[in-house]
């Protein structure tokens, strides 16, 4: 039996239906319905191993999600975050104002990554285009895998994430901040957890309620604009929003019913840190439970409720948002900033503050709560205080020998030209006379400094650092010798603590 024969017009047919079948496209990829948290019924924190599996679904099956990789924790693990847009992620920043939300730098703290995870799947699915409109947004859903494996604060070796951000002795953060360097956003939020279960709090029989507290940028070297538009505008339109959504919240305070204060302006804190930066940058401290997972639904959703309040207001008010950041960084890459603050202390209200708290009794070695109660704290310091303050210098050179301040200054992109062999310059010598201890936020050692002015012949390798850019700020509030957050507080740099000439130089204006 003879095969049968295909006439040409036949072989045609066949010949393009086989191309047209090459060149179909894939069908799309389903989104995920819930996240690894939901699908667990909450009984299960997120792996990191499901952290990757559950953005690359979503980023697969939305064209608002763009998966990308901050490098490696110091085991290896993926650091892995996703770029959220409508349009092309960065493309239009006169209309779009840029967020960065950053979760999990302590690993103990789980319930900022189950919220980014919650907000990312609504973004995918377009539930928020809306705020896309006049927003991009940079999510990173969990800083230190390492330590969210292990359930530990700190990274594999042992660093503390959020006090890496001055030193960058945390591979994590040195990753996180190279990001941030790479689109300068205008707004950012560092996502934690509390622990309302203090011996403190708990022997005057309470227990902090609130779901969520939110910190602002309190250093008073931040922009004041900046420091106003977070205070007077955010945090009462937040506070609302989680009201309306059914938590509590409030502005965060830390201590005990001995004393209270709003929380630290050290710098080397993420929140801080971009804060003098010139960003519209928060902490969001969300209430942690005696079990990891206890409550993990209601705690996540308290971090959503926050986090997507943080997109709507950097949409909405976009525009006083990006002009008050802009101006911000304007005037200090212009050289507009004279002054600088060194020290900063803390003062009482207007009256004591009276907080709802929970009242428990311990019942067979538990807590058990019996009723909402106000207690009224009268050693409460909320006012930021200033203390030292010095003219900042045209510069600061900083000599070949300082290796190791080179190297960190250069690690945070701060701009320093390296200065011709034999270049004199009139500079300012600064002589460690002694200390001084200050009540700031702890007692505090403080140098005491004498100045004279000189002549100064470079040698080779010296750097000249100008304190008119975007990092002026903090190089100063690093190299002071006064400083109360500077580099003589930390110990790699004990050397420079001596009484005696200080090494770094100031050139005046």
């Amino acid at each position: 039996m003879n095969p049968r024969r295909l006439r040409l017009p036949q072989l045609l047919l066949l010949a393009s239906l086989a191309l047209m079948a090459c060149e179909a496209p894939e069908e799309a990829s389903p989104l995920p319905e819930e996240t690894p948290l939901t699908a667990s019924n909450h009984s299960q924190l997120t792996s990191h191993a499901d952290i990757e599996d559950f953005l690359e679904r979503l980023a697969r099956a939305s064209h608002r999600m763009e998966l990308r990789s901050l490098g490696t924790s110091t085991e290896g693990r993926r650091i892995p975050y996703l770029k959220v847009s409508t349009g092309e992620f960065g493309a239009d920043r006169d209309e779009r104002t840029m967020v960065l939300i950053y979760a999990q730098q302590h690993g103990n703290e789980p319930s900022g990554k189950e919220g980014a995870l919650e907000l990312a799947l609504e973004l995918a699915r377009g539930d928020h285009d809306d705020l896309l409109e006049g927003a991009d947004v940079l999510l990173v859903p969990q800083v230190n895998p390492d330590g969210g494996e292990r359930h530990q604060r700190q990274n594999a070796e042992g660093v503390d994430l959020n006090r890496s951000h001055f030193i960058l002795d945390g591979v994590e953060v040195v990753a996180l901040r190279e990001l941030f360097h790479r689109w300068e956003p205008e707004v950012a939020v560092d996502v934690h957890e509390y622990y309302p279960w203090s011996d403190a709090w708990l022997a005057e029989g309470w227990l902090r309620l609130w779901d969520l507290q939110i910190g602002l940028p309190t250093n008073l070297n931040t922009d004041p604009e900046i420091r106003r538009l977070a205070e007077d505008s955010f945090l009462p339109g937040a506070i609302r929003a989680l009201k309306d959504a059914g938590f509590t919240s409030h502005n965060y305070v830390v201590g005990s019913p001995e004393g209270l204060r709003w929380s630290t302006t050290n710098f080397n804190d993420g929140r801080q840190s971009l804060g003098l930066l010139h960003t519209l940058s928060f902490i969001y401290e969300g209430r942690r439970e005696q079990e990891p997972a206890g409550r993990i639904a209601h705690r996540a959703e308290a971090q959503r409720t926050g986090l997507e309040h943080l997109i709507r207001f950097s949409s909405q008010e976009g525009a006083r948002v990006r002009s008050t950041v802009r101006e911000a960084r304007r005037r200090a890459e212009a050289g507009e900033i004279g002054t600088h603050l060194l020290t900063m202390g803390r003062d009482y209200g207007d009256a004591p503050l009276e907080i709802p708290v929970e009242a428990v009794l311990e019942e067979n070695g538990e807590w058990v709560v019996t009723d909402t109660v106000t207690a009224v704290i009268d050693e409460f310091r909320p006012v930021v205080t200033q203390g030292r303050t010095t003219t900042l210098p045209r510069a600061y050179l900083v000599p070949a020998t300082e290796e190791g301040v080179i190297a960190l200054l250069r690690r945070h992109h701060v701009e320093m030209e390296t200065l011709d062999e034999g270049t004199e310059l009139e500079v300012e010598r600064i002589r460690i006379e002694g200390h001084t201890i200050e009540e700031l936020e702890n007692p505090t050692a403080i140098a005491d400094v004498a100045k004279s002015l000189e002549r100064y012949t470079a040698r080779e390798g010296d750097v000249l650092v100008p304190t008119a850019q975007l990092r002026g700020v903090m190089v100063a509030a690093a190299l002071e010798p006064e400083s109360m957050h500077g580099l003589l507080g930390n110990g790699q740099f004990a050397h420079l603590d001596q009484v005696g000439d200080f090494p770094i130089l100031r050139v005046p204006r």
